[in-house]
């Protein structure tokens, strides 16, 4: 069966009567709201494509921006799911799991419609393997709980990654100047084990102080530091090409959403 085969066998009771053929079909689509009211209703199609997997769009009426990086809606107005989601559907547990992509995506579009950001835990960095340095990035923090840092850096421009990052060695494998404050802001509380993890609150000790940041080549997360920051590094870089392509290709800011990298990039 071919990817569109299984989307079409696993059509869920959201989506209104298809219609269509073996290579396209049409419908709309109302998913339930996380508090279980009903969200906007969408005119969809969806379609065969290059790599022989699906593609969806509005059609025939659009209520979202035609392209929008930070919405997640391509140039030629399909939208980005999730990461690698136009790739080919081998069974009906992967198109399950697709509709399920498209559901959560569409009410992410209802809650970016309201409120013009996008929810912070469903971003993916777009560019050439950016999404892949991102979760990489993501694996890294879990384990110091410093996921929320990461994503808040990226999508929100809020956070130690966000600003002026740590220069790089002229071979860009590692970092110059270890002796600079750790760029984290880390700071070693009192009774704490040097080889505990860094802090950014004050002590929890009688002095009540906050301590100026501890020095990168002291910090006992240097090496996760370190390693988010030149990931950083790179994942702003694939982003920013895929951007100035954008930009040459013609795209413009849909001034649907308070952040966007297309403009800040033309600024």
């Amino acid at each position: 069966m071919t990817s569109l085969g299984h989307i079409q066998a696993t059509a869920p009771s959201w989506i209104g009567k298809v219609r269509g053929t073996s290579s396209r079909m049409e419908f709309s689509a109302q998913p339930r709201n996380p508090g279980g009211g009903l969200g906007r209703t969408y005119e969809l199609e969806i379609f065969t494509n290059a790599q022989a997997g699906v593609s969806v769009r509005e059609y025939p009426v659009s209520i979202l921006p035609a392209c929008c990086v930070e919405r997640h809606i391509n140039p030629n107005a399909t939208f980005c799911l999730s990461y690698d989601s136009q790739k080919p559907i081998e069974d009906i547990e992967q198109a399950h799991s697709w509709w399920h992509s498209l559901e959560t995506y569409l009410r992410n579009q209802d809650f970016a419609s309201r409120r013009r950001v996008w929810p912070l835990s469903a971003g993916l960095s777009h560019g050439e393997h950016a999404a892949e340095i991102q979760l990489k990035m993501e694996e890294i923090a879990e384990p110091l709980a410093w996921k929320d840092e990461v994503l808040r850096s990226i999508f929100a421009g809020e956070g130690w990654l966000s600003g002026k990052l740590p220069r790089r060695s002229q071979d860009r494998s590692t970092l110059v100047n270890v002796r600079t404050a750790c760029p984290r802001g880390c700071r070693r509380l009192h009774g704490v084990p040097r080889k505990e993890f860094c802090h950014l609150s004050e002590c929890h000790s009688a002095c009540k102080k906050m301590h100026k940041p501890i020095l990168r080549a002291d910090c006992p997360q240097r090496a996760q530091v370190e390693t988010l920051v030149l990931l950083e590094h790179q994942r702003r870089q694939r982003e920013e090409e895929m951007l100035r392509s954008l930009i040459k290709s013609g795209v413009t800011c849909c001034e649907t959403m308070d952040r966007c990298p297309i403009r800040d990039l033309q600024a």
